[in-house]
């Protein structure tokens, strides 16, 4: 009994002290997520393909900045045959943003080794194929906030021993932030899922076999 309402206290301390300290705790967690490395002189900016309405005007602010002379996109794989055939891919939407934020360079499609990428792994060798073939020497990677860390440890992890470098730049979004995502069923989400997924890149450097898609 004695160790049972002990057990009740502390419990209820932390939940107190969680009640009361939940806000920088939770954002506190959400900013280990987010890396800046992106510095001016990169051979390409490279937007990775999924939520293409906060990266694609991401890259487009730091090319017109002078962070690289050339934007990049990967290739995902399409959900299913039918939605490939429609005119909405990640690809169309993105060079109606190039168009509609005055973007004067073209979006160059880096194309899969296997149909289409489904996961950051998979663009990350995509990418290196191609930086290779162009005689790359550093590269930024763009991503929204929560998916920077990630990004960035998969693409060094696979570019590792290439001698070209690696930088990541974040995007934000209008839904939710580091401070407040826990308010909003996409910001819980985006970095519930993330913390889930950056522990599975940091045991490997490819797919798990067992799932598809992450």
């Amino acid at each position: 009994m004695k160790q049972f309402c002990i057990c009740a206290l502390l419990c209820c301390t932390c939940a107190v002290l969680f009640l009361s300290y939940h806000a920088p705790l939770l954002t506190a967690y959400a900013e280990f997520f987010t890396v800046h490395t992106a510095t001016k002189g990169a051979d390409a900016l490279v937007v990775l393909s999924g939520i293409i309405e906060t990266r694609v005007p991401r890259a487009i602010a730091l090319y017109k900045e002078g962070y690289a002379p050339r934007i990049l996109m990967t290739e995902e794989r399409p959900f299913n045959a039918l939605t490939a055939q429609l005119p909405c891919s990640g690809r169309d939407r993105a060079e109606a943003l190039m168009r509609l934020l005055h973007a004067d360079c073209e979006l160059t499609h880096v194309p899969s080794q296997k149909g289409g990428a489904t996961s950051t792994f998979d663009e990350a060798w995509d990418l290196k194929d191609w930086a290779r073939k162009n005689s790359y020497k550093r590269i930024i990677v763009v991503t929204d906030d929560f998916h920077t860390r990630r990004a960035l440890y998969a693409f060094t992890k696979v570019f590792n021993g290439t001698g070209i470098a690696v930088e990541a730049a974040g995007a934000a979004n209008e839904l939710f932030s580091e401070s407040t995502w826990w308010k909003c069923d996409r910001g819980i989400s985006a970095y519930i899922l993330e913390g889930i997924k950056y522990g599975v890149y940091r045991a490997t450097s490819h797919n798990i076999p067992i799932i598809k898609n992450f």
